[in-house]
């Protein structure tokens, strides 16, 4: 019950601030939110020290790692390994790690007693670093950084005892070197984890013997295309446990596991030994499973999240369905249920929901869905009740066959008889999904303060995106860059149809990150249709992006040259007629500035100069945060299209 929009996001973005005005609106709307549901995991302390970065600068810091049962702390100094009494600042012990090794937070995991603990050393000699400005422009700083086909870090992990601090080795597959300590079992006998090859299309869930640290794999999957999201790659941990791929059941010999395997995410029920004992869900019942929320042990209930309802994809409906009889119950089915929560009793479920344009409640249910009370509902006062100008559309693909889904934004007040320049907002990778259908989403506060300036801005979530099932996922696999782009033009074309305000001769498009890199593809293929584009610590050339890409491309570059050659734009910037924003920060070690200044110097190259580059000293990947970047961007498209 962990995931995306779990409450903690509410901290998250109170440190990742995309549009101001839109935070102050959104913290003001969340005033008097019920205090019982905004809890912290049990492993965090607020006396945890903060020990340095995460995986990267935009992410919440490592922290020491936290035993309620022996009011212990696990951290990391100077690459060494220690614990500590809480209230005490005296090392209990300390470990050197190995030569070219050093001892690392993330990931690790305490035993349930308390009597030991898994961590993990980092040998990152051979990975290339990258380049980072701080808030003092004259000081810099390295940090290793590996795109496609580079080395990767290599990850041992250990078992630490913890009277004496003794450690030994948990045996490790070179050729998985994706590795992931989930959990142990409630007597911290064995430790359960993942293991993936690089390209993800091997997984492995491995059961390791604390006193040997040898692993038994107890369920493998291997797949065409890959297998498991990007959460297995290394820095994820944290987000792979909140969903739930797996869970260990108390006091059964069993475990539930998520998987694509019939097409469509679904929950499978194993024995100890990873022998399948049946389905728990299946498609044709619940939809596309998205998040298992919560394991009522007891009375042997699972509760989950599923888009059950075919005209309504990206809708959620809770379920349950029994361990202990082929039940599937739907449970709640009302607009905009995000997640679920149960903070004492398992008599009320607190369901959290949100949806444009004023929803966003937590709603109180029996176990058997009955509906008791709205426990809690946002402040909308700050807010006009036209303030959300929206039309969600179906629209075809550019196979004129498939259903594909967008979302329209307009000024208020509105005016039809008028028309209006048309900004697209566009992310275009497979794993994210840009559609907004709740009020947690930045970039739905981002870009409807643009409409309220006098545009039309649109997002679509075409072909190759997630929540529709494999095979729609897939669609870009191994053409990353090379189809996409269709399906958004061919959008946009059949809603302006019926929609004379939209200014088609003024089309602007908008992104961030790989979302950058689409935009300005879309600049360099369809030149004669997008007249103008903004892009955001853009990603620039495939066979350069951060390993993720190897993911989706389903190759390294010097493996397949020929695959990623068809996915370059670098070869097409000669296309470029339209204005061009380049916004990148100078301590983004997501994806580097260097990005944008290669981007600059061919662009200058070419003699090209209809473009504009800000950098924002010392801001990491979210660029947004900054404060001129809203009213710099909108001046931009005010420039280029109106």
């Amino acid at each position: 019950m962990k995931h995306y929009i779990n409450l903690l996001l509410l901290i998250i973005l109170n440190l990742i601030t995309y549009n101001t005005q839109g935070q102050r609106q959104l913290n003001a709307i969340m005033k008097g939110f019920p205090s019982q549901l905004d809890k912290p995991k049990k492993q965090d302390h607020p006396d945890a020290k903060i020990l340095g970065p995460a995986l990267f600068n935009h992410m919440p810091p490592l922290k020491e790692q936290y035993s309620p049962t022996t009011n212990l702390f696990l951290g990391t100094d100077s690459g060494n390994l220690y614990s500590r009494n809480a209230g005490s600042e005296t090392h209990i012990w300390s470990l050197p790690p190995e030569s070219g090794f050093n001892w690392q937070i993330d990931n690790a995991v305490w035993s349930p007693n308390g009597q030991f603990s898994v961590a993990k050393q980092v040998d990152d000699r051979n990975v290339p670093e990258i380049t980072l400005t701080s808030n003092n422009p004259v000081k810099t700083t390295q940090k290793k950084y590996s795109r496609a086909g580079q080395n990767i870090p290599l990850h041992q992990f250990y078992i630490i005892e913890q009277k004496t601090g003794r450690h030994w080795k948990i045996e490790q597959d070179p050729k998985l070197p994706y590795i992931h300590a989930l959990e142990w079992n409630k007597n911290g006998t064995a430790l359960f984890m993942i293991a993936a090859d690089r390209l993800l299309k091997q997984i492995q869930l491995q059961k390791v013997d604390i006193g040997s640290g040898i692993p038994t794999v107890i369920l493998s999957e291997k797949s065409n295309t890959y297998a498991i999201g990007l959460d297995a790659l290394q820095g994820y941990s944290n987000n792979l446990q909140d969903k739930n791929i797996a869970v260990f059941l108390e006091n059964k010999q069993q475990f539930t596991w998520m998987s694509e395997r019939s097409g469509y995410n679904q929950i499978y029920l194993y024995d100890a030994d990873g022998n399948l004992i049946r389905p728990l869900t299946n498609f044709s019942e619940n939809g596309i499973v998205t998040y298992l929320e919560y394991v009522d042990n007891e009375n042997g209930w699972i509760y989950f999240l599923a888009h059950g309802n075919a005209d309504r994809p990206y809708d959620h409906q809770l379920y349950k369905t029994n361990l202990n009889s082929h039940e599937i119950i739907k449970i709640v089915d009302t607009p905009g249920v995000l997640e679920l929560h149960v903070p004492s009793s398992i008599d009320t479920l607190w369901v959290l929901r949100s949806k444009l344009p004023r929803i966003l409640q937590i709603d109180r249910y029996s176990s058997q869905g009955t509906y008791y009370d709205t426990a809690w509902k946002g402040d909308f006062s700050s807010i006009s009740e036209n303030y959300f100008n929206y039309e969600y559309i179906t629209a075809k693909a550019a196979d004129r066959v498939t259903d594909v889904h967008a979302l329209i934004l307009k000024p208020t007040p509105f005016d039809n008889t008028k028309t209006y320049p048309v900004v697209e907002y566009i992310y275009g990778a497979n794993f994210l999904n840009v559609v907004p259908h709740h009020l947690f989403d930045p970039p739905l506060w981002e870009m409807n303060s643009l409409a309220q300036e006098g545009f039309i801005t649109v997002f679509i979530d075409g072909r190759g995106t997630s929540d529709r099932g494999k095979k729609f996922k897939d669609f870009s696999y191994g053409k990353f860059g090379q189809v996409e782009l269709d399906d958004h033009i061919a959008v946009l074309k059949q809603i302006a149809k019926t929609r004379p305000y939209m200014n088609m001769a003024k089309i602007g498009i908008l992104g961030h990150s790989w979302g950058g890199h689409f935009a300005l593809r879309a600049l360099l293929e369809a030149p004669d249709f997008y007249k103008a584009g903004h892009i955001n610590a853009p990603a620039l050339e495939p066979s350069e992006f951060r390993v993720p890409i190897e993911v989706f491309m389903g190759c390294l570059p010097q493996d397949c040259p020929d695959v990623y050659k068809q996915s370059s734009i670098v070869g097409k910037l000669k296309n470029l007629k339209a204005p061009l924003m380049i916004v990148h920060g100078t301590n983004d070690d997501d994806v580097p500035i260097d990005d944008s200044y290669q981007l600059i110097h061919l662009l200058d190259e070419l003699g090209y100069e209809n473009y504009k580059f800000e950098s924002y000293t010392g801001i990491d990947h979210i660029v947004m945060r900054n404060r001129e970047w809203f009213p710099s961007m909108v001046r931009f498209f005010e420039d280029s299209l109106k």
